[in-house]
C-alpha cells in the first residue's frame, strides 16, 4: 500500500493553511461600503467561474452555468500562472484525470478520463474543428500543443458523440484560439529546459478593422529528453548496452516545432496549423527487448485548413458552415528499435530498426442552424460529410517507408505456404494498400427553458458510416436552478467510438509476439450517466460537485487471437511456430464510477482550488489497470502586478494494474498478486517578475521535491512493455516573454 510520510503532509498542508488563513471571520455589523465591496467581489466571482461563456457543449455560446454538459474552462491568465506550456501539462491539475508521462512515443503522455481508457477516445478540437486524426490513432500529447496561442480550454467530461459524432467518447477538449486584437503587436517567448532543451515562439497579431482580424503564430522545441536511465535502477541495463549496439547515443530526441494562422475578414474565417512531432519513443519499452538509442524516435505531421463562413439570417437563425482539409503523417523514420542479441552475460549488444509508416487525409463539410424558435425555444441542426484517404499503419519494415507514388507494401514474407497472410485463413492479401472510407452525420439538440428555474436540453446524432453501417447516440439533460447561485445538472449520453483502420489493420511481427490485423472490428458504446452540481456558495467560494457511472461495451482491445478452425496455425516468419498471437478484438465490458467535489476560493491577488477524485471500476471482474482510486489536487496562484507565481501539488494512490502484469500481477504471470503498485505527491511550481508590462522572467520547476515515482502504462501486460512507467524528475525551464 502507499505511504505518505509526514514531510509530504507538511508539504501538502502548508500552501491550503496558507492560503486559506486569509479568510475574514463573519461580521454582524457590516458597513454599507462593505456591502457593497461583496457584491462587487461576489459578481466578479460570478462571472469568472459561474456564468462565464463557453461553446463546446451545445456547438454555441452559453453560460457554463447553462451548459449540457460537465464542464469546466481554464483561462489563458492560469495557463500563464500555473506555467503549463503544452496541453500535456493541464492534466496533472485538474480533478479526475490520471495521467503518466514518458509513455511510448505513440502516446507519449497516457491519459485516463473518469476511469474510461485509451487516448484516441478523448476528442480534441481547436476552434471547433476536429485536430485528432480522422483514421483513430491515439492522440499523441507531446511537446506538441503550445498554449502560448489559446485564450482558454473548455474540457467536458463524458460523451458527447450526440453532437460530434465518433471519438467524442471518454470526453471532449476544445483549444479556443486568440484573435490578433489579442496581441496587437508581437509577442516572443524563449526559455531553456534543463534535460538540455530550448524552446522558443514568435506571436504576431492585428486587427486591421473592425471586419479584419489575423493572427500568426510559430513554435520550436529542440534538445533532449531527461534520459530516465540514469536515475531509475531498473533501466540500468541501459548503461551496460555493449558491441554494437553501444556504439548509439542513448539520447531522447526532442524536434518539434508548430505553426498556426488565422485571418477573419467580415463574416468569413480562415485557418491554417501544421504541428510536427519527432521525439524519442523508448521510455516504457522494456530496455532489454527494445534499444533506448537516439535512433529510436517517434515522428508525425498533423496539417488542417479550414474555412468557416457564419452569418445571420433575419433575427432568429443563424447559419454556420464550415469547409475542412488535413492530412495526418507518420515520418518514415518512425520505428521500434528491436535488440536482436545479447552477451554471455545477457547485456544487448545489436538492434534493428522496424520502421513503421501510416497516413491518411480527409476533406469534411459541416453546416449547422441555430434557430431561436421562441424565448423559451432554441435549437441547433446540423449535417456533415467526411471523406477519408486511408493508408493504415504497416508492418515493420527493415528500412524506411518510400512509397514512390505508390501507397502499398508487400506482404510476401508474411505469407504462409498455403497463400494466406499472417496465417489468418481467408486473408490472401500480398500487398496492403489504402482502406478508404466515409462518414456522413445528421444532429438536433432542442433547449426548453419550462421556467426561470428548469430547463431539458435533448439531442439526437444520426451517424452513417460505410464500414461500420448506422450509429444512433442520443443525449438528454435536465438543468435546475433551485437558488440563485446553485445549479444541478442530471445528464446523460451515449457514445460510440469507431474502430478506424488504425485498429483493425494494425499489425507487426518479432521474436516475441505477432499482432495480427482483424477486419471484424465492432465499434464500442458507451453509456454515461451523471449528476453535476455548482454552487457559489459565498462571497470568494464556489464548490463543484460530480458524481459519474459510465457502462462500456465492445471495448477494443489487444487480446489474444483465438484458435482457428481445425487448429490451423497462425504464421509468423521469425519463429518456428506460430508463438504467442494477439490482435486488437472486442472484448467484455466495463464499468467506471466516481465522482469529484472542488472547493474554489478566489479573493484578488489569490486564486486557489482543492479538489478530491474518487473512482473505481470493474473490467471484466478486474479492478480497471492504470488508475488511482484517490487523488488530491490542490492548486493556488499568486497574480500581482510585478510577481505571478502558481503552485500544484498532485496526489495520487496507489496504481492498479492489470492481472496479467508480470510483476504486480498473478502468480500465473509471475507477479506478487499486489495488483498495484505505489502513488505519490508530486510538486510544481511556476514564479515570473514582470519588469514592465511588456518584458517578464519565468521559471518553472516541475517535480519540485524531484521525488522518484511511476505511472500506469498501456497494455502493462505485455511482454514488452514495462509494468510500470518512471516519471520525470526534477525539470526547471527558464525563460522570458517580450511584446511589442
Amino acid at each position: 500500500m502507499n505511504k505518505i510520510n509526514i514531510k509530504s503532509i507538511i508539504y501538502f498542508m502548508l500552501p491550503i493553511i496558507f492560503i486559506f488563513a486569509d479568510i475574514p471571520a463573519c461580521s454582524r455589523d457590516i458597513s454599507e461600503s462593505l456591502e457593497e465591496e461583496i457584491e462587487s467581489e461576489m459578481e466578479w466571482l460570478k462571472e469568472e467561474s459561474y456564468d462565464m461563456e463557453v461553446i463546446t457543449a451545445s456547438r454555441k455560446l452559453q453560460k457554463i452555468s447553462e451548459a449540457p454538459a460537465s464542464i469546466i474552462s481554464i483561462s489563458q491568465e492560469q495557463i500563464n500562472a500555473f506555467g503549463w506550456r503544452d496541453l500535456k501539462d493541464v492534466f496533472r491539475a485538474i480533478p479526475g484525470v490520471d495521467v503518466s508521462y514518458s509513455v511510448q512515443g505513440e502516446m507519449k503522455t497516457y491519459v485516463i478520463m473518469r476511469g474510461v481508457t485509451g487516448n484516441q477516445k478523448i476528442l480534441i478540437l481547436q476552434d471547433g474543428h476536429k485536430y485528432s486524426p480522422a483514421t483513430g490513432e491515439r492522440f499523441l500529447y507531446g511537446n506538441n500543443l503550445p498554449l502560448n496561442i489559446y485564450k482558454r480550454i473548455e474540457i467536458i467530461y463524458g460523451p458527447a458523440s450526440g453532437l460530434y459524432g465518433a471519438d467524442a467518447y471518454a470526453g471532449v477538449i476544445n483549444l479556443i484560439t486568440k484573435d490578433g486584437a489579442d496581441y496587437d503587436g508581437a509577442e516572443i517567448n524563449a526559455g531553456y529546459l534543463s534535460s538540455g532543451a530550448w524552446t522558443g515562439d514568435l506571436s504576431f497579431g492585428k486587427e486591421i478593422s473592425a471586419d479584419t482580424d489575423f493572427l500568426i503564430s510559430a513554435r520550436i522545441v529542440h534538445g533532449e529528453d531527461q534520459k530516465l536511465h540514469k536515475d531509475y535502477p531498473e533501466y540500468d541495463i541501459v548503461n551496460h548496452y555493449s558491441g554494437e549496439l553501444g556504439n548509439y547515443d542513448n539520447d531522447y530526441p526532442v524536434k518539434n516545432w508548430n505553426l498556426f494562422a488565422k485571418l477573419r475578414y467580415k463574416s468569413f474565417l480562415i485557418g491554417f496549423d501544421w504541428q510536427h512531432t519527432y521525439e524519442s519513443n523508448a521510455a516504457v519499452s522494456r530496455p532489454d527487448r527494445y534499444a533506448y538509442v537516439d535512433d529510436f524516435i517517434w515522428g508525425q505531421d498533423m496539417r488542417h485548413f479550414y474555412i468557416d463562413h457564419d452569418i445571420q439570417a433575419g433575427e432568429s437563425i443563424r447559419i454556420k458552415t464550415s469547409l475542412e482539409l488535413g492530412d495526418y503523417e507518420l515520418d518514415n523514420n518512425s520505428n521500434f528499435f528491436v535488440i536482436n542479441g545479447t552477451d554471455g552475460a545477457g547485456n544487448p549488444v545489436s538492434a534493428s530498426p522496424a520502421y513503421k509508416y501510416a497516413s491518411s487525409s480527409y476533406i469534411r463539410g459541416k453546416m449547422q442552424l441555430d434557430w431561436e424558435i421562441t424565448e423559451k425555444l432554441s435549437s441547433v441542426w446540423g449535417i456533415s460529410y467526411e471523406k477519408v484517404k486511408s493508408f493504415p499503419k504497416t508492418r515493420n519494415l527493415d528500412t524506411p517507408f518510400n512509397d514512390s507514388g505508390n501507397l502499398a507494401v508487400d506482404m510476401t514474407q508474411f505469407t504462409d505456404a498455403n497463400g494466406y497472410t499472417f496465417g489468418i485463413l481467408g486473408f490472401s492479401e500480398p500487398r496492403f494498400r489504402e482502406r478508404n472510407f466515409y462518414n456522413m452525420g445528421a444532429f438536433v439538440q432542442a433547449e426548453y427553458k419550462i421556467c426561470d428555474m428548469l430547463k431539458v436540453d435533448a439531442g439526437l446524432r444520426y451517424d452513417y458510416n460505410d464500414i461500420y453501417k448506422e450509429s444512433f447516440n442520443p443525449r438528454a439533460a435536465l438543468i435546475i436552478d433551485p437558488l440563485e447561485n446553485l445549479t444541478i445538472k442530471l445528464l446523460y449520453g451515449r457514445a460510440y467510438i469507431q474502430p478506424a483502420n488504425y485498429f483493425r489493420y494494425e499489425n507487426f511481427a518479432n521474436p516475441f509476439l505477432l499482432h495480427i490485423p482483424n477486419e471484424e472490428l465492432e465499434p464500442e458504446e458507451l453509456n454515461n450517466y451523471s449528476l453535476d452540481i455548482s454552487w457559489l456558495a459565498g462571497k470568494h467560494f464556489l464548490i463543484r460537485a460530480a458524481v459519474f457511472y459510465n457502462q462500456m461495451d465492445n471495448i477494443i482491445r489487444a487480446v489474444e487471437a483465438p484458435e482457428q478452425t481445425g487448429g490451423y496455425p497462425y504464421y509468423n516468419p521469425y519463429r518456428e511456430d506460430q508463438g504467442y498471437v494477439e490482435y486488437n478484438g472486442n472484448q467484455g465490458e466495463i464499468t467506471s464510477k466516481g465522482g469529484e467535489i472542488t472547493f474554489s476560493y478566489n479573493k484578488n491577488p489569490f486564486q486557489t482550488d482543492l479538489s478530491y477524485a474518487y473512482v473505481s471500476g470493474d473490467d471484466n471482474g478486474c479492478d480497471i489497470s492504470g488508475i488511482s482510486e484517490h487523488k488530491i489536487t490542490f492548486n493556488a496562484a499568486y497574480i500581482g502586478d510585478k510577481w505571478i507565481t502558481g503552485l500544484t501539488l498532485r496526489y495520487y494512490g496507489d496504481v492498479n494494474t492489470a492481472y496479467n502484469n508480470y510483476k504486480y500481477g498473478s502468480a500465473e504471470s509471475g507477479g506478487d498478486e499486489s495488483y498495484s503498485f505505489d502513488g505519490d505527491l508530486i510538486a510544481y511550481l511556476n514564479v515570473i517578475y514582470q519588469f514592465t508590462d511588456d518584458f517578464s522572467l519565468r521559471m518553472s520547476i516541475d517535480n519540485l521535491f524531484n521525488a522518484e515515482h511511476y505511472g500506469a502504462v498501456p497494455f502493462d501486460g505485455s511482454p514488452v512493455i514495462a509494468t510500470r512507467t518512471p516519471q520525470p524528475l526534477r525539470q526547471i525551464y527558464l525563460g522570458l516573454t517580450y511584446r511589442y
